[in-house]
């Protein structure tokens, strides 16, 4: 069965066999630490600090990249209906949340109602839209910085909620367009630094625009870095050191992809917007890899139960005017439709009619900017699955995929005929019959200008797609249009059919994994992801390692160069995201713990490093705080959490095999417990007071401190 199978990732039981680690790794680390403090380079974080994993425009996205100690976090902004600036980079709140409506439209009651998260991830749901307010306060908490992409220009509204928050001027960078804006946002606000976003004069005007600009409040000249990565001669060289020399500095935006942060960093980028901040950061501050990317998502699955919410994914859309009757998506059950059970079950459905040309469904790719800049636009490499049934229609053609975004040109893919070949550009392949269940898959690899199709997981033809490349077939993923459409056309080349599951990938899956995904399933479409048995999983090199640096802790986790981290921490039972003021850096191999305090006593950590699958650390408990000694879990006999305590103890053995006597005195020496026989881990009460705990055997003794408040 395929939930079974060791071709796909199950994260519910994974552990790693850790080997010791060399003092070196850990003088390296330190090194590294220390150099990105002095780094030059401004990692900025691209819609809300950190959003290639969390929610963009989210606080808890803000709240992540700030933890990553970004230098700025870029957010959107747009007003409501009642005047109020909110975070939301489209003018339509569909693809983001689970409402519907263009924002300028919508009350702010009615978008603090919605649920921002749930399309990234389930673990977000009941995340909300911010307000700019909030975002503010957030960036105060952590002493950094919101650079607003304004898409209304509304200096007074901005200046008022800045007044209202509480927050100096400069806690904000300003993105003008033109020069115009440049002077009225300094005029207004003259303590908040700009950053120019627009259109240049000719060559022999720069210097005195520049000059102009810098006059104006400007830091900050930003530009696409497809700009510079298509330039003819060395363009943008003498525009970034015309910058330098008038004291401001040259940004790029946006790339996630190791290759071309080497080529920014080449060029001599000053800073860079960026869904991965820390990888970014690594690379240009700590000659790290830039870890692993792409990783392979699924980004969208829509099934269909009497709704057009996304599984995975946002939600789907309807375009057009629902009021008309023959252009009606309807839900119902296999049954209720009179059509074929799926593995003999009834199963929900939704029946899509023959959209004309006004009519469409819309769906999001979600796919974050991959590769070439000025191929940022588009997505080359992805993978569609259809489980769907064709009924009797009238059409020769039927439209499955259209990736224009406003249905202006032919679908991009389409079954033919009464056999339903399916296929586009003339090339057709395959075939089934109607009115039977069906499992189509779509491998899109623009790269080698190709689509390969599959058919209940067999392979059946390719399409050979020439200068497909960034051009007709790609999915746009810029963030802004990047809808496409499911069966449409521009002059309505279309039937009815019925569809069970709609899945999108972002990666070319290979026939290994499409044959392991087989037919088609009652329980829609398997979101598992195929683990190359060719790869090897990051694992640790030692367990971790935890030093104090100043005030500060510092834990060490080390997986190698070409993975990915993430820490979590355990306070109360549950592992969970690190959240806070007191951590920085919980996607880099060392996490800072600033200012740690007794309430920590018996937090546990550890680390996770994943590339497509994942493994993680020992669990590593801070213990003795208020000491001031710090132990390693590696050369420590047991633990003692939490410390402080209200008054429940727990003693934890690190080798489970061995048995121990336990000793408990108070801080005047009075024998309060002793146990003689204890293995693996011991639970008791004590009253308020200090302790000491001794835990002894034939091979060692060691003993520690312990408070117990009220």
């Amino acid at each position: 069965m395929l939930n079974n199978s060791r071709l796909f990732k199950d994260f519910s039981n994974v552990n790693s066999l850790l080997n010791p680690w060399f003092p070196v790794v850990l003088i390296t680390l330190f090194v590294n630490l220390q150099g990105t403090a002095q780094c030059n380079f401004k990692p900025i974080g691209h819609r809300g600090g950190s959003s290639y994993y969390y929610p963009e425009n989210t606080l808890v996205s803000l709240e992540q990249g700030f933890m990553e100690n970004i230098y700025a976090a870029e957010v959107d902004v747009r007003s409501t209906a009642d005047n109020v600036l909110v975070l939301m980079h489209d003018s339509y709140v569909n693809r983001t949340t689970n409402g519907s409506g263009n924002i300028e439209d919508l009350t702010l009651d009615y978008v603090k109602s919605l649920d921002a998260g749930s399309w990234k991830d389930s673990r977000f749901a009941g995340t909300k839209v911010p307000t700019l307010e909030q975002a503010l306060l957030l960036a105060r908490q952590f002493d950094k910085k919101l650079y607003l992409n304004m898409k209304i220009f509304a200096p007074e509204l901005i200046a008022k909620t800045l007044k209202n928050a509480g927050v100096n001027e400069d806690i904000i960078l300003l993105d003008p367009d033109d020069i115009e804006k440049v002077k009225a946002y300094h005029e207004i606000l003259p303590n908040t630094p700009l950053v120019y976003f627009g259109a240049f004069p000719g060559e022999d005007e720069l210097p005195g625009f520049f000059a102009e600009l810098k006059e104006n409040g400007v830091v900050a000249i930003e530009i696409p870095a497809d700009y510079i990565y298509k330039q003819n001669g060395d363009e943008y060289h003498e525009m970034k050191d015309l910058a330098h020399q008038n004291g401001m500095e040259f940004w790029a935006y946006t790339v996630n992809d190791a290759t071309y942060f080497q080529f920014l960093k080449d060029f001599g980028i000053d800073a860079l917007e960026t869904d991965r901040p820390s990888a970014a950061c690594q690379f240009f501050c700590e000659e790290g890899s830039g870890g692993f990317f792409p990783e392979k998502r699924i980004t969208g699955q829509w099934d269909f139960n009497f709704n057009l919410e996304g599984t995975i994914g946002s939600q789907l859309v309807y375009i057009g005017d629902s009021t008309v009757e023959n252009q009606k998506i309807k839900f119902g059950t296999t049954e209720s439709f009179g059509i074929p059970l799926i593995e003999n079950t009834n199963v929900n459905v939704a029946r899509i009619p023959a959209f004309d040309k006004n009519h469409a469904l819309r769906f999001f790719s979600n796919i974050a900017p991959e590769g070439l800049p000025g191929g940022l636009d588009c997505d080359n490499t992805y993978t569609l699955v259809f489980d769907l049934l064709m009924p009797n229609g009238n059409d020769s053609y039927t439209a499955l995929l259209q990736t224009s975004n406003n249905n202006s040109d032919d679908a991009d893919f389409f079954l033919m005929g009464a056999s339903n070949s399916f296929g586009i550009l003339e090339d057709y392949n395959g075939s089934f019959a109607d009115s039977s269940w069906v499992r189509l898959v779509l491998v899109f690899d623009l790269y080698n200008e190709k689509l390969d199709e599959y058919l209940n997981g067999n392979y059946v033809g390719t399409v050979i797609l020439e200068d497909s490349k960034n051009g007709r077939f790609c999915l746009n993923n810029n963030w802004g249009v990047q809808a496409s459409h499911f069966f449409s056309d521009n002059d309505n080349e279309t039937n009815p059919v019925f569809v069970s599951s709609i899945q999108l990938r972002n990666y070319v899956m290979s026939a290994l994994e499409i044959g392991e995904l087989g037919g088609v399933e009652a329980r829609k479409i398997n979101s598992s992801i195929f683990i190359d048995p060719e790869k090897e999983c990051p694992e640790f090199e030692g367990e971790i390692i935890m030093e104090k640096v100043g005030s500060t802790i510092v834990l060490l986790a080390n997986a190698g160069d070409m993975v990915n981290y993430r820490w979590e921490i355990n306070r109360e039972g549950v592992w969970e995201n690190i959240t806070g003021t007191d951590f920085r850096n919980p996607a880099f191999p060392e996490l800072t713990i600033l200012n740690p305090v007794e309430t920590m006593n018996g937090y546990q950590f550890r680390c996770i490093a994943f590339n497509n699958c994942e493994s993680y650390s020992n669990e590593f408990t801070l213990d003795d705080i208020q000491t001031g000694v710090y132990y390693q879990e590696e050369v420590s006999g047991f633990l003692i959490y939490p410390n402080p305590t209200r008054g429940k103890i727990n003693i934890a053995m690190k080798n489970k095999q061995e048995s121990y006597t336990i000793q408990i005195f108070t801080s005047q020496g009075a024998q309060v417990f002793q146990d003689t026989i204890v293995t693996g881990n011991l639970q008791l009460h004590l009253p308020p007071g200090s302790y000491f705990v001794k835990v002894m055997n034939n091979r060692f003794s060691e003993t520690r401190k312990l408070i117990v408040s009220r």
